[in-house]
């Protein structure tokens, strides 16, 4: 009983199939006679004249210095920062994230105390912090002068001054 039942359920979505693949053709069938595509003709290029590059004394198109806006040799004669330095501990920090907490006088010596990521560091005149690489050029009573050099848009350096204020806690 079940094989008679299997038997004719293949036979019915045999049915089924041929009747949706008959309907299919002979819907392709209508839609090609309704419609005859039109080939159309392109228009003949205009021919170009051929070019052949001698290198002679011609500049070379593949030259990458053309290709730069930049004036190397004037970048060259400007300031610039000594980028091959090592680098010091509190340069990982931005300086925004840097806070002064105090600062330490021995005699004419002086010293700044400055707060980066829960610990305290002692920074001293030429010492170098922040991400621009910044130089500390005065340390005051209540501020330490920073010198940073800041990459500009043509490539060369610019000099910019910034502080670090020592806050009031209350």
């Amino acid at each position: 009983m079940r094989r008679l039942w299997s038997w004719s359920a293949v036979l019915l979505l045999t049915a089924c199939q041929q009747q949706e693949s008959d309907d299919l053709q002979r819907w392709m069938a209508e839609i090609r006679q309704r419609h005859h595509p039109k080939p159309f003709n392109l228009p003949q290029a205009a021919r170009t004249a051929e070019f052949r590059y001698q290198a002679g004394e011609r500049t070379d198109p593949f030259d990458l210095s053309k290709l730069s806006t930049i004036d190397a040799a004037a970048i060259s004669n400007t300031p610039q920062p000594d980028l091959r330095r090592t680098r010091e501990p509190l340069e990982t920090f931005p300086l925004d994230s840097l806070q002064l907490i105090g600062n330490l006088w021995r005699g004419k010596d002086v010293v700044a105390l400055i707060q980066a990521d829960k610990l305290i560091y002692s920074v001293r005149i030429g010492a170098h912090l922040g991400q621009d690489l910044g130089k500390v050029i005065a340390i005051n009573d209540k501020t330490v002068d920073i010198d940073e050099w800041v990459a500009d848009s043509a490539g060369g350096w610019v000099r910019r001054q910034t502080q670090l204020v020592l806050q009031e806690r209350k």
